[in-house]
């Protein structure tokens, strides 16, 4: 029996985990009895500095398999994105398939493709990424090449898919804002949804990118699955510390990078960060018991 632990959206780097804390992540992993952990992109901003050495000692603990997001392809070239893309790793009768994924702009109708290119050619933080094609047609290569896989695949088993970007539009922002609303053009594409539905032995989807935490919901027989750990201020923890200590709530406690501004050098934060940041970890995590 194996166990397959997957998550995304760790950002080593913004959230300047120390040594303990990693420590304190593999003892998590190693108390669920995980045997195989793979990581569905944005593990940092610097894959070769930061990611791989990361990588390299968690390899010592568990088989460590991954796919790229798009913090982790800055300073990466073309030909070394599409090196790391598409992996498949076999488990007796089950097959985790991943991938990066990208997005077309197919979650947003409100702004001509020409408006949503140049806004993020200007502040998006994709403008540090450099593809060689167009992001429809980045997408439109992805969904070929795993057509293609899917299609010639030598394997009645069941499938569990793993990418980075958003693959359905009931996990795209729902906002009052418009302006933040634009940013669903960037998540990802309905078009992996479709594709997904037409080949039954998908059971599974685990994706990120949206930095929002969903309840395991099945779309047309699929079960997908997104519990993103994302950046400090935006983790569930903030809000039970708030819950604690109401002494330290602001009044713009909609405001969740102020909030965490208001607490993160608090020595009963840091306190608090200590002893809860193993169940933090927990809920970001989606697990699958694989017979061998």
């Amino acid at each position: 029996m194996k166990k397959l632990a997957l998550l995304s959206d760790l950002h080593l780097d913004v959230n300047q985990f120390t040594d303990t804390e990693i420590q304190v992540f593999i003892d998590t992993l190693q108390e669920q009895s995980v045997t195989d952990l793979h990581f569905a992109g944005d593990m940092s901003n610097d894959y070769k500095k930061i990611t791989a050495p990361f990588f390299n000692q968690l390899s010592k603990c568990f088989d460590i398999s991954h796919n790229l997001g798009n913090h982790d392809m800055v300073h990466l070239s073309e030909k070394e994105i599409n090196a790391q893309d598409f992996s498949l790793k076999y488990f007796g009768d089950t097959l985790l398939i991943s991938f990066h994924g990208w997005y077309d702009y197919s979650f947003t109708q409100d702004y001509s493709k020409e408006k949503l290119l140049a806004f993020k050619n200007s502040f998006y933080f994709d403008r540090k990424i450099h593809r060689d094609y167009s992001d429809a047609l980045t997408t439109q290569h992805t969904l070929n090449s795993l057509k293609s896989i899917l299609e010639n695949l030598d394997f009645s088993g069941r499938i569990i898919i793993a990418m980075h970007f958003v693959p359905h539009k009931a996990f795209s922002i729902n906002t009052a804002y418009k302006k933040f609303e634009r940013f669903n053009a960037y998540l990802g594409s309905q078009a992996f949804h479709e594709l997904f539905i037409q080949f039954p032995q998908i059971t599974d989807v685990v994706f990120g990118h949206a930095h929002h935490r969903i309840s395991a919901q099945s779309i047309d027989g699929i079960m997908y699955h997104s519990r993103p750990l994302g950046y400090t201020y935006e983790w569930q923890m903030v809000s039970d510390f708030l819950q604690d200590y109401p002494e330290y709530q602001i009044e713009e406690h909609y405001h969740l990078r102020k909030r965490y501004q208001a607490i993160r050098s608090l020595d009963s934060w840091q306190n608090y960060r200590e002893q809860n940041l193993s169940k933090e970890f927990l809920s970001s995590l989606s697990f699958f018991e694989l017979p061998t």
